[in-house]
């Protein structure tokens, strides 16, 4: 019984060290390409500020419901995901679109 205890142990340890190692590696990937900073610090704080603007109008009622109901985390995550979306659609371009914009060299 303690064998399998061990060996369930070492398995959790194994998943673990992976997800960290395959966490660490997209992050790295994202960083190359320059998304982490562009799309949290400049396009990020945009779409939260364009979806504040029209939620100014809800009365306060609402506006605690909504964030009991973690309807701002919900759309933080949306927005992230869109904004990412954004970011690789811009910035990661067929060869062939690339060779028509020029190299700049």
């Amino acid at each position: 019984m303690m064998v399998w205890t061990w060996i369930l142990k070492g398995v959790v340890l194994l998943v673990g060290t992976l997800k960290d190692a395959a966490a660490g590696i997209f992050a790295r990937i994202l960083a190359t390409f320059g998304l982490t900073t562009v799309t949290f610090n400049a396009i990020l704080p945009n779409l939260k500020a364009f979806v504040t603007q029209w939620t100014g109008g809800l009365s306060p009622a609402a506006n605690d419901l909504l964030g009991y109901l973690g309807v701002g985390t919900a759309m933080s995550m949306v927005l992230s995901a869109l904004a990412v979306r954004m970011t690789w659609k811009v910035f990661i371009v067929p060869k062939a679109v690339a060779d028509q914009l020029g190299s700049g060299s």
